[in-house]
């Protein structure tokens, strides 16, 4: 069921919410629990704030309105963005404000800004809650740690956050799997070409010794899954199949693929449609069109080799998707190179 927004700026307002985590502390910390869950409340209640009083952060509300999907030119409004924009701007100043009162440093407030943090109960900058000023100040302390309340590096929160996002009881199914054969957890903040500031990728370090730069579409290097959330999507949520160096060696193997997987390959995997793109820089008339042909229910098709992560990505998990994706990662594995 869709939420119904009252204003646009409430529903951006939404994405804070949506990906704050849990209250969960670190118990080996400088500051108490009850500091932790002090600063924890304070960093909540901002963002109900942000969501029931979104006129506190701007000057005008919008019409809610959203891109239906992840690419937004074909929906034709090009102000949306920057309306969306003005609003979560507003919201990170201040909690880079805030962050950066933590760590000591002379901070200008505007006037809208004292506002809110005056209902939040805060009116003397000097007497700042303990773990305000240690989340700003500790060892690899970074803004999206500070504003997501990432107390404890030890704890996945990502984990805990996307599970809620794309369906706790799958998702688990398939991060177990996963943690079980050797694959690891990294977070990545502010992920490049993105707008997802706080992102998850589940990777198998066999196939590379770099790390993943995050995401699923581009350079990818390593075989795994990747999530993050874009605000401005209708569906914001997304996970990706992460599937190393394109399509073409799996596509080749396609013979040596069970029916299900064959079935799933078929399905998910862009069928050649001569766009040329492949070869849009080709001087010499002469590169092959970059397709592998398949033969599937007595049939040749030409797929293509290219990017896959655009068509292997979903908003939601179940069972059924989780077991076909756990057979492609296998099969993907089975061309780790030496």
């Amino acid at each position: 069921m869709n939420t119904v927004y009252e204003n646009l700026e409430q529903r951006m307002a939404h994405g804070y919410i949506d990906m704050f985590p849990t209250f969960t502390p670190d118990e080996n910390a400088p500051v108490s629990t009850a500091e932790q869950e002090k600063f924890y409340n304070l960093i909540k209640s901002l963002y109900k704030l942000a969501y029931d009083e979104p006129s506190l952060f701007v000057s005008k509300l919008h019409e809610d309105d959203v891109y239906p999907h992840r690419f937004m030119k074909a929906y034709g409004k090009p102000k949306l963005k920057n309306e969306m924009r003005k609003f979560t701007k507003s919201v990170d100043a201040l909690l880079q404000a805030m962050f950066l009162i933590g760590k000591g440093e002379e901070v200008e407030l505007n006037n809208k800004q004292k506002l809110v943090l005056s209902k939040l109960g805060i009116d003397e900058l000097t007497k700042l809650p303990d773990a305000w000023v240690w989340m700003s100040m500790r060892e690899g302390a970074n803004i999206i740690k500070f504003t997501r309340c990432l107390f404890n590096e030890n704890y996945s929160y990502t984990s805990e956050i996307y599970g809620r996002l794309l369906g706790d009881e799958a998702f688990k199914k398939l991060e177990k799997w996963m943690l079980e054969k050797g694959y690891k957890r990294l977070d990545s903040y502010n992920l490049i070409a993105s707008d997802s500031k706080l992102s998850l990728t589940i990777y198998n370090p066999k196939w590379s010794e770099e790390l993943p730069r995050g995401g699923f579409e581009y350079k990818i290097r390593h075989s795994g899954i990747s999530m993050q959330y874009e605000d401005f999507i209708a569906t914001p949520t997304i996970i990706g199949l992460c599937i190393p160096n394109g399509m073409k060696q799996y596509l080749q193997a396609f013979d040596q693929m069970d029916k299900s997987l064959q079935t799933f390959v078929f399905e998910r995997t862009k069928k050649c449609d001569l766009c040329k793109y492949c070869i849009q820089i080709d001087k010499t008339g002469k590169r092959p069109l970059a397709n592998t042909e398949i033969d599937f229910d007595n049939n040749k098709y030409q797929l293509c080799n290219y990017y896959p992560g655009f068509s292997y990505a979903w908003s939601h998990l179940d069972d059924e998707l989780v077991e076909m994706i756990i057979k492609m990662l296998s099969f993907i594995d089975g061309f780790i190179p030496n």
